[in-house]
């Protein structure tokens, strides 16, 4: 997995400087503004399945008729979402004040909506096929690498950049299908339209707490657009995307513990609660030394990568890998400890909260720091979920005795 995420970052960090480069600070931030509408509709089709999914597979493992029927429920479900999210869109096109500039980058980037609907790569990370997951999404991107380089020449070249970049996941779910048909676990949908209902209410939990992240993520970048304009987008952007990029490897150790722990709590909890404090202890020190080495050499990194005009981005990177030692546990400790112990809904609840007080710190900073303001926001909510979930954790007697089993001989 560790090999797929750096294959995954790889090609936008190839393209990523070139991008910077020809598209310049304010129209890389109208490419940032249509990716983080796109992720609103990524967010609301996927409802949480790439987290419920996968704890589904690990629970009928074995059957594969439950797991056709499990997968046509999905994407059923997933249909009827993008249709509401298509919908929301040409609302917001028609009463929104986008400009004539962006109206076929986000046209082009919420390709990227369509192609999640019969993406399947949950089932994989489910069966713990990753192998294969990691095959079928490097494939698409490494195809669609040289197409920046070829039709991307000027800034009015932004709607293209937004189509090619779209392109990569619509491959991805092209060939996830391919695989898990080639698995022997696709066939006939059957009824799945009747169990998708059953899909969506399974699925709210993780949904509330996947759209709460974009409440402190794409949120940041949208409310940045309507109060400083493209060029602090841009910024903001750019040092996310660096950010996202250094942390990659430990955003992994979650992907791949997740299945496993799940499977672990149904029979042995205390190889559980090892594998999970294991992974909160390697997630802790692979993010800190990340965060020592981008905060030492931020300005040569955004100097070097961005090129002219992204100076004051060195700042915002520094704020936003800061955030993700707090994110990153936070997230390990949600998903590994709050949700197989039923808190859930808790930890949505949590994670709802801190999105809302992220939103109203944006306002607060933004007209002020710009960029760095809602890197501020971000890292402020990052804070209020970890020191929550630790909290919840410890009040807990079944979490607290989970955990001190380890020290029992």
């Amino acid at each position: 997995m560790i090999a797929w995420q750096v294959g995954n970052y790889l090609v936008p960090l190839a393209t990523f400087p070139y991008l910077t480069r020809v598209l310049g600070p304010a129209h890389f931030g109208i490419l940032g503004y249509a990716s983080a509408i796109a992720i609103y509709g990524v967010l609301w089709t996927e409802w949480g399945f790439n987290l419920s999914g996968p704890r589904a597979v690990v629970e009928c493992r074995g059957d594969k008729a439950a797991i056709n029927e499990l997968i046509w429920s999905v994407i059923s479900a997933k249909a009827l979402l993008c249709l509401v999210s298509l919908i929301a869109l040409g609302v917001v096109m028609h009463f929104g004040k986008l400009t004539n500039a962006a109206i076929p980058v986000v046209l082009m980037s919420w390709i990227a909506v369509f192609s999640n609907v019969f993406t399947l790569n949950w089932v994989l990370q489910g069966l713990e096929r990753f192998s294969l997951f990691a095959t079928v999404s490097l494939v698409g991107r490494f195809v669609t690498l040289p197409l920046i380089f070829v039709f991307v020449k000027t800034p009015d070249d932004i709607a293209a950049a937004a189509a090619i970049q779209a392109l990569a996941p619509c491959l991805t779910g092209f060939f996830s299908l391919l695989m898990v048909r080639k698995l022997g676990l696709l066939g006939c949908p059957g009824n799945a339209w009747r169990s998708a209902i059953r899909r969506l209410a399974q699925g709210a939990d993780m949904f509330v707490s996947t759209i709460s992240v974009s409440l402190f993520g794409a949120t940041n970048t949208v409310i940045l657009a309507a109060l400083s304009g493209p060029y602090q987008v841009g910024l903001y952007a750019a040092a996310d995307r660096i950010k996202t990029v250094g942390n990659m490897v430990p955003a992994q150790i979650n992907t791949v513990l997740y299945p496993r722990v799940s499977a672990l709590m149904l029979n042995k909890q205390k190889d559980a609660a090892r594998l999970t404090a294991l992974g909160a202890a390697a997630t802790l020190a692979v993010t800190g030394i990340g965060v020592v080495a981008i905060a030492t050499l931020s300005g040569y990194v955004t100097n070097v990568i961005l090129g002219r005009g992204f100076g004051a981005a060195a700042p915002v990177l520094v704020t936003l890998c800061l955030a993700t030692v707090f994110g990153n546990l936070a997230y390990l400790l949600g998903l590994q400890v709050l949700v197989p112990f039923a808190y859930g809904k808790l930890r949505s609840f949590v994670m709802l909260l801190a999105g809302l007080l992220n939103i109203g710190l944006s306002f607060f900073l933004i007209p002020r720091f710009g960029a760095s303001g809602a890197a501020g926001a971000f890292l402020a909510a990052e804070v209020v979920i970890l020191a929550a979930f630790v909290l919840v954790i410890a009040c807990s007697s079944p979490m607290r005795r989970h955990f001190t089993q380890l020290m029992r001989v």
